[in-house]
């Protein structure tokens, strides 16, 4: 995450908004992709000095920079999308 980023981010904040933010590979223990909602930016000096809620937790955890993206992932096809030819698909509203 950039330096622009982060004062984009602490100006959303100080303006009373949570910007969501998505975890990367770098993130331990939360999955990549996963998104979150950026509480705090406390100390810069600290190396984890993002506070982030994850989506689904209560908790608030901390992050680096390097750890969180702006960039909304793509979405993951799943399993079930991924078998239907679009002929199944139109043959489903034929009936």
């Amino acid at each position: 995450m950039s330096s622009t980023e982060l004062q984009q981010l602490a100006a959303d904040i100080e303006a009373g908004r949570s910007p969501t933010v998505w975890f990367t590979d770098a993130a331990v223990g939360i999955d990549q992709g996963r998104s979150g909602k950026l509480i705090e930016i406390a100390d810069p000096t600290e190396p984890d000095h993002l506070r982030v809620k994850p989506a689904g937790s209560s908790d608030t955890l901390a992050f680096s920079p390097t750890e969180l993206t702006l960039t909304k992932p793509a979405r993951r096809r799943t399993t079930h999308q991924r078998h239907h030819t679009s002929a199944e698909t139109a043959s489903l509203f034929d009936l």
